[in-house]
């Protein structure tokens, strides 16, 4: 019945039937769409496919772009930190080798000055016995060999000189000697 209502020339399809209301309209061209075979619909469909498509994938491969950039941008910031920290190690390590040289080369120094201070001291130690020794054996031979008679003579001299020397008399204070100030 509806059908007589419709008119379908080369891929359009047209209704003169009565019900002018939009709701109307819309259900018969619906059943008209589903009743007849539809070549030019799937053309449309194609095409409008082809535009959503392109749309989506156009948005997508923005999306996709700016995700790669912002990606990249961090990335990149990462690696320009971590070369700089690389750049803080390679300076702490450069000034380590400097000390670390210099303070061989102090210790080497020191262990050097260390050795001759050795030496030396045992050289002294070495000359010091012999000097002990030779003293010891001179005073052994001096006390084996002692000459009572010159040594009587320096005691006697030496007492002489002593008593040559008048005893000092102690003073007799009285307070009545002593007068204020």
């Amino acid at each position: 019945r509806e059908m007589a209502d419709c008119h379908v020339e080369r891929n359009t399809i047209t209704y003169n039937a009565g019900g002018s209301s939009p709701q109307a309209r819309a259900l018969r061209l619906l059943r008209t769409l589903t009743a007849f075979p539809r070549p030019w619909a799937a053309e449309m469909a194609g095409r409008t496919f082809e535009q959503v498509a392109n749309h989506l994938c156009s948005e997508m491969v923005h999306q996709l772009t700016s995700e790669h950039a912002k990606e990249v941008e961090k990335m990149y910031t990462e690696v320009a930190q971590l070369r700089q920290e690389m750049e803080n190690v390679k300076d702490m390590l450069e000034g380590y080798l400097v000390r670390e040289e210099v303070l061989t080369n102090m210790i080497d120094e020191l262990s050097g000055h260390h050795n001759q201070t050795v030496n030396a001291f045992m050289s002294l130690h070495q000359d010091f016995h012999g000097q002990a020794q030779h003293t010891q054996t001179g005073i052994q031979d001096a006390m084996l060999s002692g000459n009572p008679i010159q040594d009587a003579k320096r005691e006697l001299v030496n007492l002489c000189k002593i008593l040559d020397q008048p005893i000092i008399q102690p003073q007799v204070m009285h307070l009545q000697n002593y007068s204020q100030r």
